[in-house]
């Protein structure tokens, strides 16, 4: 019986050691939930280059199984204060070639890729992937944005060269976050909120190119139109040369038909009258319109 009872009481020694050892975080079992993945840190040998996959993993008691989600995040840096990472004016201070702060909203869509994962614990620890994103993210985003706008002016951030604004952003954020294993999927730029005389210079600077445009269209249309007035003048030269030249052959055909008549009414004998020339063997003693009288 003592026996017995000693046995059952090392039994439950033992399932309360256990329990305290799982309520303390000692259980060896680790679970990665789908889109995640974990990596190993091992205190004796470091790092370890498996990385894990979804599911229950066996953690060691000097193990640490460190997990990150795979998922797409938004880095949002804006303005609204209901909106983005922080509930308050968050947008970045983009500085100008004319050195103007112009505050621009930002999103950088980002992600941990599975062979990223030990590169990116090597960087960050055991750092949760929110604290990457308000620490690191967000000082690599606003190095990118006054990169990119050193050598832009106001008038290509707010219009001109908008578009290409966030491409180029990312362009240069792109391998700053790839030697840190994560991956920048996108910039996207959204509002800029200049300032009032900003503003002011902005919309001047677009009235005036709105001129200039208007200006070079009426030069362009002042070019086609001298263009038509030269090609219709060339026009009416030839259709003019043309008539001229009907005209010398209406003449020349006239005069043939005038020789022919005579050759019709001449009797072989020389005229009588003059110097007695016949008029068809020298036809430029003929006119136009002249009357030949038959018989003669």
């Amino acid at each position: 019986m003592k026996l017995k009872s000693r046995t059952l009481t090392h039994g439950w020694r033992f399932g309360i050691l256990g329990l305290c050892l799982a309520s303390a975080g000692c259980n060896p079992y680790k679970q990665i939930p789908p889109g995640s993945v974990g990596v190993v840190f091992d205190a004796y040998s470091g790092i370890s280059t498996t990385v894990l996959k979804p599911g229950v993993v066996y953690q060691g008691i000097n193990d640490r199984v460190v997990i990150y989600p795979t998922s797409i995040h938004n880095a949002s840096y804006v303005r609204n204060t209901r909106e983005g990472e922080r509930l308050a004016n968050d947008s970045i201070i983009a500085t100008t070639v004319e050195g103007a702060q112009l505050p621009i909203d930002l999103t950088v869509v980002w992600h941990v890729d599975p062979a990223n994962t030990v590169s990116v614990f090597k960087n960050f620890g055991t750092e949760n992937l929110e604290d990457i994103q308000a620490d690191f993210i967000r000082y690599i985003a606003t190095y990118g944005v006054n990169a990119a706008s050193g050598n832009k002016s106001i008038f290509d951030i707010t219009s001109k060269d908008r578009a290409k604004f966030g491409p180029e952003v990312k362009m240069i954020i792109t391998p700053i976050m790839a030697n840190m294993g994560l991956t920048c999927d996108d910039v996207y730029i959204g509002e800029t909120y200049p300032s009032s005389d900003i503003d002011t210079l902005v919309k001047e600077r677009i009235a005036k190119r709105n001129e200039l445009q208007i200006v070079a269209n009426n030069l362009q249309k002042a070019k086609i139109d001298a263009a038509t007035t030269v090609n219709n003048a060339k026009a009416s030269a030839d259709i003019n040369r043309l008539k001229a030249q009907q005209g010398d052959e209406a003449v020349e055909l006239k005069k043939r038909d005038i020789i022919r008549l005579l050759i019709t009414k001449w009797d072989g004998n020389s005229p009588q009258i003059g110097d007695g020339a016949i008029p068809f063997i020298n036809p430029s003693l003929l006119k136009p319109g002249q009357n030949i009288s038959k018989g003669k």
